[in-house]
C-alpha cells in the first residue's frame, strides 16, 4: 500500500466517492494499527513495575485511545459495506519505516527539533528519541504556537494525518443522503466504540480520532485538562509539563519537571526483524499473530466476544514482552537488549 494515502489525497473532493471512501478507511485502519507497536514498546520498556509513573500512565492512556481509533476505523469500514482486513493490512506496515500509505508528516523545526526524514521504529536509542518520534507521528494541522513564534503562525497550517481525516469527512459528505449505513457486524461497547449508523456518527468518530491525537485547532486539549497525544508526548520529550495560556492561545513545554523512570535499553529492531533471537521473541510473535487473527475475526463476524479474546491476548503479550525485556538479554549485533518485534509468526 506504499503511497496509497498520498494517491488518495490527490483525488479532488468531488471524486471522493464510495470506492474512494472504502479504500481510505482501510488505509486509516492500517495507519492507526501502525502506532500501537512503537507505543507499547515504550510503555513496556519503562522499568516501572507498578506502571504508576506519570510517563507510564500517559502512554497507557494514549495506547488505549489508539486501540479505540483502530476500532472506530473498523466500524466505519463496516458501515460502508466492507470487511476490515486487519491481518492482511498489517503486511503494509514495516519497522523501521514510514507510516503506512506514504504518510510523511511535515514539521516546523522552529517549533520542536523534528526530523523531516524520520522513521517509525520499535525500540529507541533513548526514551527521549521515542517521545520525539511519537510527537512527529501525532503532529497537528494547526499546532498551538509558542509565544515567540505567535506572529509567524496565523493563517499557516501544517500538513498532517489530520488532513487525511478531513478528506475522509469529504468522502462521507459525498455519500447520498439516503445511503444505507450497514449497522451489522459493527462492534460497540468495548474501548468506548459506538455504531456508525449515519453521517453524524461517522463525523463524531473522525473528530474524536483527530482531536485526541492532534488536539482541536490551535488548542492542546481534546477535553477539559486532557492533553492530546502530540502535547502529551511533548511532555515526555522535554520532561516538563505543557503550559498553555488561553488568553493568548500560546503554549510550550515550560511547566513543572517530569520524572522519567529508568528504561530497559531496547535497541531498535532491525528492518526485517532479528536474524537470531531468544525464544522469548518468538513467544511474543506467536501471541501477537493470534491477536491479529482475533481482531480480523472479530470484525469479520461482528463478534464482541472475539474482540475481548483479542484484548486478553494483548494482556498476554504485555506479560511476555515485559518478561523478555526484564531479562535484559544482550544483542549480539550491538549495544542494547532484545525486545518484542511485532512480527507475524
Amino acid at each position: 500500500m506504499s503511497g496509497q494515502i498520498f494517491e488518495l489525497m490527490q483525488a479532488p473532493p468531488e471524486k471522493r466517492d464510495l470506492p474512494w471512501l472504502q479504500s481510505a478507511l482501510q488505509a486509516a485502519l492500517e495507519l492507526e494499527l501502525a502506532t500501537l507497536p512503537p507505543y507499547l514498546c515504550a510503555l513496556w520498556a519503562l522499568n516501572d513495575p507498578g506502571r504508576t509513573s506519570y510517563p507510564a500512565t500517559q502512554i497507557r492512556g494514549i495506547a488505549l485511545q489508539e486501540m479505540a481509533h483502530f476500532g472506530l476505523a473498523c466500524n466505519m469500514l463496516r458501515a460502508v459495506g466492507v470487511q476490515p482486513d486487519v491481518f492482511g493490512g498489517y503486511d503494509n506496515i514495516e519497522y523501521p519505516g514510514q507510516l503506512p500509505g506514504g504518510v510523511r508528516p511535515k514539521c516546523d523545526p522552529q517549533f520542536f527539533p523534528c526530523d523531516p526524514h524520520f522513521e517509525v521504529v520499535l525500540g529507541f536509542s533513548s526514551f527521549q528519541s521515542f517521545a520525539l518520534m511519537a510527537m512527529q507521528i501525532e503532529y497537528p494541522e494547526s499546532p498551538v504556537p509558542r509565544p515567540a513564534l505567535l506572529a509567524l503562525v496565523p493563517g499557516e497550517t501544517f500538513p498532517s494525518i489530520g488532513e487525511f481525516y478531513d478528506a475522509i469527512v469529504t468522502g462521507f459528505q459525498n455519500l447520498p443522503k439516503n445511503f444505507p449505513y450497514d449497522k451489522t457486524k459493527q462492534i460497540p461497547g468495548s474501548l468506548g466504540l459506538f455504531v456508525i449508523d449515519g453521517y453524524d456518527a461517522a463525523i463524531r468518530a473522525i473528530r474524536q480520532i483527530q482531536q485526541q491525537g492532534e488536539g482541536a485547532s490551535m488548542s492542546p486539549y481534546y477535553a477539559p485538562n486532557q492533553l492530546s497525544h502530540f502535547y502529551a508526548f511533548g511532555e515526555l520529550y522535554f520532561a516538563k509539563k505543557y503550559a498553555y495560556n488561553p488568553a493568548t492561545q500560546t503554549g510550550y513545554w515550560t511547566g513543572d519537571k517530569i520524572d522519567i523512570p529508568p528504561v530497559f535499553p531496547m535497541t531498535p529492531v532491525p528492518k526485517g526483524g532479528y536474524k537470531s533471537s531468544p525464544s522469548g521473541v518468538a513467544a511474543c510473535d506467536q501471541i501477537f499473530t493470534t491477536m491479529l487473527k482475533q481482531l480480523n475475526d472479530a470484525w469479520a463476524q461482528g463478534n464482541s466476544a472475539i474482540l475481548q479474546a483479542a484484548v486478553s491476548s494483548m494482556r498476554a503479550l504485555r506479560t511476555s514482552a515485559m518478561e523478555l525485556l526484564s531479562k535484559q538479554i544482550p544483542r549480539p549485533d550491538g549495544p542494547g537488549i532484545f525486545g518484542p518485534q511485532f512480527r507475524k509468526a
